[in-house]
């Protein structure tokens, strides 16, 4: 009788050990559902609901750079802050609030033989001054948001500081546009005012 105890005292003792590793084993321990991209999502859009899903990843004590799944009243009116791609976890570096952006103008640019860009592109614009027979390649705003893309150019977003300067370069400058897709780095395009100053950066690697 005395033995027959002892066994069943060791087979919970054994049963309870099993639990234990078992949930210190389960790889779904400490998960927590975090809000991911379901498409790419252009700087300065507003975050909708549609836009996220809910991932489930294993996050650090104390790491609260992720939005979870309580978050999401907060996440609602936040605006991307740089361009978004698809399926990445929405960090709160990525976003800023609504009034970040609340000085944001727009303003049609035209340029002629523009390249094609979706709105979520970076636009360099370049200035052509000089004379006819000595022309001069001026950068004049770099890493401009492109909001849309319209007929005989495109329309911008620029702080209201700038927005004049843009008008007046609509207007007054003829400017030739280069255009860069999400993730590029920032423009960094020189001035040009020579054949063998062009021939000289078009030789850099």
């Amino acid at each position: 009788m005395k033995n027959w105890m002892v066994a069943l005292v060791a087979l919970a003792m054994g049963g309870a050990v099993s639990a234990t590793l078992l949930v210190f084993a389960n790889p779904s321990r400490g998960e927590v559902d975090v809000f991911a991209l379901v498409s790419d999502v252009p700087a300065g859009t507003a975050i909708t609901r549609d836009m996220l899903r809910l991932e489930p990843v294993v996050v650090s004590a104390g790491d609260s750079s992720l939005f979870t799944r309580s978050d999401a009243p907060q996440v609602a009116g936040l605006r991307a802050g740089h361009d978004l791609a698809a399926g990445q976890l929405l960090q709160r570096s990525d976003v800023v609030g609504g009034s970040a952006i609340a000085d944001e103008r727009l303003v049609f640019v035209p340029v002629k033989d523009a390249p094609p860009a979706p709105p979520g592109w970076k636009l360099d614009l370049l200035v052509v001054s000089g004379t006819p027979d000595r022309p001069a390649i001026i950068p004049f705003a770099l890493g401009v948001d492109i909001r849309a893309v319209v007929a005989g150019g495109f329309v911008v977003a620029v702080p209201s500081r700038q927005a004049a300067a843009f008008v007046y370069a609509a207007e007054d400058m003829r400017l030739v546009a280069v255009v860069a897709g999400p993730g590029a780095a920032g423009g960094a395009e020189s001035p040009i005012g020579a054949p063998d100053q062009a021939l000289a950066v078009a030789a850099q690697p």
